[in-house]
């Protein structure tokens, strides 16, 4: 599948870890979500960072990434240029080693009830040794959905909160269906 590689800055590594040593202090609600690695959120913030500077790299004008602290759990996009939503789902490497290319969503996510059309996901891999970020693509949540991508979690003790993508499920779309919207722009 073809994918865009993001060389992550020294910056990027700097913000990503300050907010995971933030984020890492207070873990109360993460906790309660069913507790967290702080690998986990890194893996998050420099996925974001690289997605962000994908896209304006495209002339897809969007908000900076988020890396404040929140006290309770949002569904909102991760970025949005006032019109389309991107949510970034992000997996480490290592996971991608244990796991395979999968990303994970909380079944209760509004995304699965009623889905606007201009809501994108765009699944990620960090290579944390390696500071680089493989994006796999812009993809309408809606056609997601209507193909019917969204499986069960390969770990049983995920499902009852949680359902998965695969990378293999997303290779069934169209270059097209991955691409379009990020390269209309350009």
């Amino acid at each position: 599948m073809k994918s865009e590689t993001i060389k992550l800055t020294k910056r990027d590594i700097e913000k990503a870890t300050e907010f995971t040593t933030l984020r890492t202090k207070d873990s109360a609600l993460y906790q309660k979500r069913g507790g967290f690695k702080s690998v986990d959120i890194l893996t998050g913030a420099l996925g974001e960072l690289a997605v962000y500077r994908l896209l304006k790299s495209r002339s897809i004008k969007t908000n900076k990434p988020d890396l404040t602290l929140h006290t309770s759990k949002s569904y909102d996009s991760d970025l949005t240029d006032g019109t389309n939503s991107y949510h970034i789902k992000s997996q480490s490497t290592e996971s991608v080693r244990r796991y395979g290319e999968s990303w994970l969503m909380q079944r209760s996510d509004p995304l699965f009830k009623d889905v606007p059309f201009k809501q994108y996901m765009i699944p990620t891999v960090v290579d944390l040794e390696g500071g680089t970020v493989e994006i796999y693509g812009v993809m309408n949540f809606k056609t997601i959905i209507e193909k019917e991508l969204v499986g069960e979690c390969a770990l049983e003790w995920f499902r009852k909160s949680k359902v998965a993508i695969y990378l293999k499920d997303l290779e069934t779309l169209t270059w097209n269906q991955r691409w379009r919207k990020i390269n209309a722009n350009t």
